[in-house]
């Protein structure tokens, strides 16, 4: 797993080619990758609530509460379970989309292609141990959306102009379902 991660960010074109040959079961991607790579930022952003609660403090505030082993605890599983939620949605996007790019519906490669891609927010949700650090992150975003442009095209087959424009379109509909549904989540108080 951290071997394919490190490629991943060593040399993308190599490994997008060994994925492509490989075609990996969804469900193999999700316990093998996705799940332990979740565990991630998931584990940070706890650690980083118990050892730096004053990070998230609001200006002007003289006291600071630590969080309880609770708090933590839900703090680490939404973030986990967003983390592996935003996958699938991503997925989902690509899957859905496809026909839009001359490009057959292939759930393995639109999952392959999410949960492969989205490697660099993962490894940088390590910075999530700081997280006034979090504002860093959003250059790992970067590296991922060109993981997703050059994963779409390898797997996929989607055509090299026509994979910009697809990866803009499906992080934008995925966050807008996401948000959504972190909404409905919210209102309903289960986070």
């Amino acid at each position: 797993m951290l071997a394919r991660a490190w490629r991943l960010l060593r040399s993308p074109g190599t490994e997008w080619a060994a994925i492509a040959a490989e075609r990996p079961r969804p469900r193999t991607v999700l316990l093998a990758y996705v799940v332990p790579m979740s565990a991630v930022p998931a584990i940070a952003w706890a650690v980083g609530l118990a050892l730096f609660p004053g990070d998230l403090a609001v200006r002007g505030e003289t006291t600071v509460e630590l969080a309880s082993a609770a708090q933590l605890v839900r703090a680490a599983l939404v973030t986990f379970g967003g983390s592996v939620l935003s996958v699938l949605a991503l997925a989902a996007v690509f899957f859905a989309a496809a026909p839009m790019y001359e490009t057959p519906r292939d759930w393995p490669a639109a999952f392959s292609v999410a949960a492969h891609g989205t490697t660099p927010v993962w490894l940088a949700g390590v910075l999530l141990v700081k997280p006034s650090l979090v504002a860093a992150a959003v250059l790992a975003m970067v590296h991922a959306g060109y993981l997703y442009f050059a994963g779409l095209q390898e797997v996929a087959g989607v055509k090299r102009g026509d994979a910009a424009e697809f990866v803009a379109l499906a992080v934008f509909l995925a966050t807008i379902a996401l948000v959504a549904a972190g909404a409905l989540l919210s209102i309903a108080d289960v986070i």
